[in-house]
């Protein structure tokens, strides 16, 4: 956009609406921010809205870089009045007309607006790689994926430590068997420590029968402060367990925290489906890698019979992996011990890792561990 492309949409908008606008000054067009421009006319509001809708019509896209203010209209001439006026230092009230490009007298460019600034994101200190585990809705296993992703992770060898961020519904305190309130020394967490792994969870610092009714801005600083303002020792991995949903935490961690990639969790249903691709559509529009999509509660095996079934519905998530081009990481059945383990403390992994489950979550981290190595 040139001043003379504004210079002929501006005589084409009067000539179409018939209102008889002047283009008095405008600012060079380039800069940061709307470019000024000033116009004068002796018609009505009405017809000044009818004039800048047409003119914006015909500029497009560019309109939206156009601050159009109107003068009042310009005076007639009094020579007496105008020597007078220049007595006292005044400019005359009638002045020759000015050319498009410049300022009328006393009138300053408008200071170009402040962009909004967001922090970059930083690394977590301690962990060489950060993997989140979301999910777009509640009651998936989110969680339990988590705690036995992180020990299928350390059964390998590596050095894992795990977040809690889902602040409204902290359960793994109550997973890893854990309820030690981490020390903190001036601003910096220590964190807990179960089944050889630091974690921490805004669980270990609230009474766990009473409710979190905190407002946003105070949630996500208490995120933040957990992830930054803790002596993570030397990881390998930390693995951090958002809440359900596409809400201000989830942002303020993606958006603040370098994330080596995200992990998805789904049941095989259409309805989790559904909000497992409103999470996946986040990490890309954030341009956070997604490492891959989970299925899990994907099987039942009767105990007594040995017959699967499937009362999730079978194979949705790797469907939907397919068709949004991403890892489909695997499935992992729906078995009574998992429940049970979490409900006792003991991840499956770590209690029965012969079990079909923790043998599922064993291949999950495989394939995991096989996706970040160069």
């Amino acid at each position: 956009m040139t001043v003379d492309d504004v210079r002929r949409a501006w005589v084409q908008a009067a000539e179409e609406t018939g209102v008889p606008a002047r283009l008095v000054a405008m600012g060079r067009p380039g800069a940061e921010g709307p470019t000024p421009m000033r116009g004068r006319t002796a018609a009505g509001w009405g017809d000044r809205l009818r004039f800048e809708a047409a003119l914006a019509a015909l500029l497009g896209d560019d309109a939206g870089r156009l601050d159009l203010q109107w003068l009042a209209p310009a005076p007639r001439s009094d020579a007496a009045k105008d020597r007078a006026r220049a007595r006292l230092g005044m400019a005359p009230r009638s002045e020759a007309p000015m050319e498009v490009g410049q300022m009328p007298p006393g009138v300053k460019p408008q200071p170009k607006p402040k962009q909004p600034v967001r922090g970059a994101p930083t690394a977590v200190p301690g962990a060489k790689r950060v993997i989140a585990v979301a999910s777009g809705k509640g009651g998936v296993g989110k969680s339990t994926v988590s705690v036995n992703l992180a020990a299928a992770l350390q059964a390998r060898g590596l050095k894992v430590g795990l977040l809690d961020a889902d602040v409204y519904g902290p359960s793994m305190p109550t997973m890893l068997g854990s309820f030690a309130a981490p020390t903190r020394t001036g601003e910096i967490f220590t964190p807990a420590e179960a089944h050889g792994m630091p974690f921490l969870s805004l669980g270990l610092m609230v009474n766990p029968d009473q409710s979190v009714i905190w407002r946003g801005p105070l949630v996500q600083r208490m995120v933040r402060d957990m992830l930054q303002k803790t002596a993570w020792p030397d990881l390998d991995v930390l693995i951090i367990d958002l809440p359900p949903g596409t809400g201000d935490v989830q942002l303020t961690l993606v958006q603040r925290t370098l994330m080596t990639g995200a992990v998805v969790v789904s049941t095989p249903q259409d309805i989790a489906l559904i909000d497992a691709a409103r999470a996946l559509d986040m990490f890309r529009k954030l341009n956070i890698r997604v490492l891959g999509i989970v299925e899990n509660m994907a099987s039942l095996t009767c105990g007594t019979c040995g017959a699967e079934s499937h009362p999730f519905g079978r194979g949705g998530a790797e469907a939907k992996a397919t068709a949004m081009d991403v890892p489909f990481l695997g499935r992992i059945p729906l078995e009574e011990a998992v429940r049970a383990g979490g409900d006792a403390g003991e991840p499956i992994v770590s209690k029965s890792p012969d079990s079909a489950s923790a043998r599922a979550f064993a291949e999950l981290a495989g394939r995991l561990v096989a996706i970040l190595t160069p």
